[in-house]
């Protein structure tokens, strides 16, 4: 097979790390969320997220979205009820930020809807490019 030179402003479609995901934060009294395409797991057990930029400050994304707040066990940021699954986090390194805007997460609870058996999650692909993840299959692993 034949390969091509391929843009390199268009590599981030190609190694596209995960779902995207919807950080909330409190601040004062005052919640906030935002879209995140880019995050990446650095460790498994505790679990420790990496994830980039921040964003809003203007707008009231719970209530012009139609997301719904709810409760956290061990963080002020709240939970969001639509989602299939919520990560009660807090951040524990931020040597990063200045040079890359990068924060380190450790993940202190966890949260999923029972009732939804088969999530499908949203994926960035680059370039306002989204797909729907698909079939799952399971390959042998040696994670704990």
């Amino acid at each position: 097979m034949a390969k091509r030179s391929y843009p390199l402003s268009k590599v981030y479609g190609l190694l596209e790390p995960g779902p995207v995901v919807l950080p909330s934060t409190a601040h004062k009294g005052r919640a906030n969320v935002m879209t995140m395409s880019w995050h990446t797991m650095m460790e498994f057990e505790p679990p420790l997220v990496g994830c980039g930029n921040t964003s809003g400050r203007s707008l009231d994304k719970f209530k012009d979205f139609g997301l719904t707040l709810a409760p956290a066990a061990l963080v002020d940021a709240p939970l969001i009820a639509e989602c299939y699954a919520n990560l009660e986090c807090r951040v524990v390194d931020t040597r990063l930020v200045n040079r890359y805007n990068f924060f380190v997460l450790e993940v202190l609870k966890a949260w999923i809807d029972p009732a939804c058996k088969d999530p499908r999650t949203l994926h960035h692909r680059g370039r306002s490019a989204f797909m729907v993840a698909g079939e799952t299959i399971k390959l042998p692993s040696k994670m704990k």
